[in-house]
C-alpha cells in the first residue's frame, strides 16, 4: 500500500551524508514531529528515505531499488527489522506526487552487525539477493550496515514467494483453535484465498463499516485473532492500527508486512490482568476506534478498562447465543450512545448480540 504525502521540498533535504546510489535520508527535527502525527507514533527517529523521481507514468508499485521493487524490499527489510537487525518501514509514501520514500526509523549508528543471525533470518525467509548468489557474503560486508543496522535492502527478494504465502495461508488456518476438516480459518483472508468461519463481508455489512471515516484515526482491535479488521482499518486509511491476543503476534506481523500494511502492530497480551500493557506498548491512552467482538467471555467479562481505551466509537459484540440485555446496561452507563445492530449470524446457528457505541 502506497500512501500520498505533501511535505514541503525544504525539509527534503539531504541530511549529513546519509546517501545511497540512488537514495538519501531526510531527518530534520520538523520532519521528524509531522511523520510522528502522520503515522501516529512517538518516535523521535523518524525519518525518510528519499529515492529518486519516477519517470513520467511510472507506476509506482514497479520502482525499483537496485533491481528488485520498493515494495519487496521494504517487506524484506521489515522482517530483518521484527528481529532487530534493521530500521523498521512504516509506510511506501509517494512525496509531492513525483518520488517515492520511505517512512522509517533512522540507523544512528549504535551497536554492531550481528551477521550471524542476519544471515539466519535470510535462510529462515529463503530472502536472496539479485546479482550475488551468496547473501551470506553479502551481508557480511560491513559498509551494507549502519552500526548494528542493515540499511541496503535494494537487491533483497524473496526467492520462494509461494512457499512463504503457504506458510502465512497456514498461519491463518492455524489460528482457530479448533481443527477442521476444511483448510479454513476462524477469520477468512481473502487475500491469501483462505476461507473463514466469520465472514469478512457480512460482518462489514451488519456493522455498517462504511458509516465511519477511518481516515488518520487510531485503532485499537482487542482479540484481533489472524488481523483481518486491523487489516481492513488500515486499507481504510487508518493512521496507526494495534491488533490484541493472546498468541500468534509474530505470524499476524508477518502476515500485514507481506500484504503491504507497514503501520500495524500486533501485541501478545493476556487480558485483562495485563489490559495496561496495551497502552505501554502502544503510546496511546485512547484510540479513536475500537473493535471488541465475541472476546468479554475470554477476559473476564466486560469491564471497566474497556470503554477506558475507546476515544469516540466503538464495535461491541458478546459472545454466542448471549441475549442482548447482558450487556445492554453497562453499555449505557458507560457510553453517551448506542446503537443496537441486531445479531450477527454468520456462524449459523450461532448468533453474537452487536452494537455500534459511542463516548
Amino acid at each position: 500500500m502506497i500512501h500520498e504525502l505533501d511535505i514541503a521540498e525544504s525539509l527534503l533535504v539531504r541530511y549529513g551524508d546519509d546517501k545511497g546510489n540512488n537514495c538519501y535520508i531526510a531527518y530534520w527535527p520538523s520532519l521528524t514531529s509531522i511523520l510522528q502525527q502522520w503515522t501516529a507514533r512517538d518516535k523521535p527517529d523518524l525519518c525518510l528515505k528519499v529515492f529518486d523521481k519516477l519517470t513520467e507514468g511510472q507506476d509506482p508499485e514497479t520502482f525499483e531499488w537496485s533491481g528488485t521493487t520498493l515494495v519487496e524490499a521494504t517487506k524484506a527489510q521489515n522482517i530483518f527489522a521484527y528481529h532487530g537487525l534493521a530500521p523498521r518501514v512504516y509506510a511506501l509514501v509517494l512525496l509531492n506526487g513525483e518520488r517515492l520514500a520511505q517512512v522509517t526509523r533512522y540507523a544512528d549508528k549504535t551497536g554492531d552487525p550481528d551477521i550471524a543471525n542476519a544471515k539466519q533470518i535470510a535462510r529462515k525467509y529463503r530472502i536472496a539477493s539479485k546479482g550475488h548468489p551468496d547473501i551470506g557474503a553479502y551481508l557480511s560486508r560491513t559498509n551494507k550496515w549502519v552500526g548494528g543496522k542493515l540499511v541496503d535492502f535494494g537487491e533483497f527478494y524473496f526467492a520462494d514467494p509461494g512457499w512463504y504465502e503457504a506458510q502465512l495461508q497456514q498461519h491463518v488456518i492455524r489460528y482457530h483453535k479448533k481443527p477442521h476438516l476444511d483448510e479454513v480459518g476462524y477469520q477468512d483472508c481473502e487475500e491469501l484465498g483462505v476461507a473463514g468461519r466469520r465472514k469478512m463481508a457480512y460482518r462489514k455489512r451488519i456493522m455498517k463499516l462504511d458509516e465511519i471515516d477511518f481516515r488518520g484515526r487510531t485503532v485499537l482491535d482487542i482479540g484481533c485473532n489472524n488481523g483481518a479488521f486491523c487489516r481492513e482499518a488500515a486499507r481504510r486509511g487508518a493512521a496507526r492500527v494495534v491488533g490484541v491476543d493472546h498468541k500468534f503476534a509474530t505470524g499476524n506481523r508477518e502476515l500485514a508486512n507481506w500484504l503491504g500494511y507497514w503501520n500495524v502492530d500486533f501485541l501478545q497480551v493476556k487480558l485483562p490482568g495485563d489490559w495496561k500493557v496495551i497502552r505501554a506498548k502502544s503510546g496511546l491512552r485512547e484510540f479513536d476506534i475500537v473493535f471488541c467482538l465475541s472476546v468479554a467471555g475470554h477476559v473476564g467479562g466486560y469491564a471497566s478498562w474497556i470503554p477506558s481505551l475507546v476515544g469516540e466509537v466503538m464495535w461491541f459484540s458478546g459472545q454466542s447465543v448471549e441475549p442482548r440485555a447482558k450487556y445492554q446496561s453497562d453499555l449505557a452507563r458507560d457510553f453517551s450512545r448506542l446503537e443496537w445492530l441486531g445479531y450477527e449470524r454468520d456462524e449459523m446457528p450461532r448468533k453474537h448480540p452487536l452494537w455500534r457505541v459511542w463516548k
